[in-house]
């Protein structure tokens, strides 16, 4: 019979987390990996997205029409979601940052509700929003430490 070696962690400053991601020790860079995998999959999507928006190439406009939305409502969705990707990207600010990860979970889902409302609530159209939730929310739990509210 083979004695099993334990790992130990090392001690983690007051108020740190220490996240596990399904293996016995999860190493810094590869959190970090997938911190700014999930960051930039959400910043990319949220700039592409703001962009054709606000300059209304399709097909944006019509899914906005579609869903009931003014056609003004699409360049200021644009703005929004342009200015919350350079929130998520850039460093500090980590205030800004939680008002763009709350605005980017309010923007998607809003657009789920909105397919369903429509009766447009199928796969197709909510796997992209429902992706993008999830990494967004992978991107708020694994931001680093400089990228955090600190507790007052």
């Amino acid at each position: 019979m083979m004695a099993h070696a334990q790992v130990t962690e090392p001690a983690t400053p007051a108020g740190s987390r220490s996240i596990h991601l399904g293996t016995t020790h999860s190493t810094p860079r590869a959190l970090a990996f997938v911190y700014w995998t999930a960051t930039v999959f959400v910043a990319g999507n949220a700039l592409v997205a703001g962009v054709m928006n606000i300059v209304r190439i399709a097909p944006f406009p019509a899914i906005l029409t579609h869903l009931g939305y003014p056609a003004y409502f699409g360049k200021m969705l644009g703005a929004w979601k342009v200015l919350g990707a350079l929130a998520l990207v850039v460093p500090k600010y980590p205030r800004l940052k939680e008002w763009a990860y709350a605005g980017s979970f309010i923007d998607y889902t809003a657009a789920i509700v909105s397919y369903v409302a429509v009766g447009d609530g199928g796969v197709t159209n909510l796997a992209g929003p429902l992706v993008t939730i999830i990494l967004l929310g992978v991107s708020w739990a694994l931001r680093p430490t400089p990228r955090r509210l600190r507790d007052n």
